[in-house]
């Protein structure tokens, strides 16, 4: 039987290998801010257009894929939510109406997530994203007049 000090010992040896495992997993180089930008900058080229053949779609699609796997947490989400309506304009049918304003209402829910792509992108990483459902990379804020 074990006595109270064995009992704590045990706990704070599970609790460090714990904190070691999260820390580990929070600090990964892969998914950090320095990677995506270089990575990012690398691919920027083949993030713009002209998109006129099926398979420059595919490319397009597999280049987001590609950065989703390293996109740091800060914009994890929003980046993902942009790859998957690339991934869905990539397969809708042009012919079918409904398939077409499914796109039109992903495209819509994913605005916000791609302005915030793209101006984490440009304070984090210094350049502008290209310009992704027709969201500008650039992102002004408002002006208001002084009462």
């Amino acid at each position: 039987m074990f006595n109270r000090a064995q009992n704590l010992r045990r706990i704070s040896s599970i609790g460090l290998i714990a904190l070691l495992y999260a820390n580990q997993a929070c600090s990964d180089p892969e998914r950090g801010g320095a990677n995506f930008c270089t990575q990012l900058n690398q691919q920027l080229p083949g993030l713009t257009g002209p998109l006129v053949i099926s398979s420059d779609i595919k490319d397009l699609v597999k280049r987001y894929k590609k950065l989703d796997r390293i996109t740091p947490l800060a914009i994890q989400d929003d980046w993902h939510t942009v790859t998957e309506l690339m991934s869905q304009a990539a397969e809708v049918d042009p012919q079918d109406p409904l398939s077409r304003q499914e796109l039109a209402d992903n495209a819509y829910k994913a605005e916000r997530p791609a302005r915030n792509v793209a101006a984490w992108i440009e304070a984090t990483c210094g350049f502008e994203m290209p310009d992704v459902i027709g969201v500008e990379g650039r992102i002004t804020p408002p002006t208001t007049a002084a009462p």
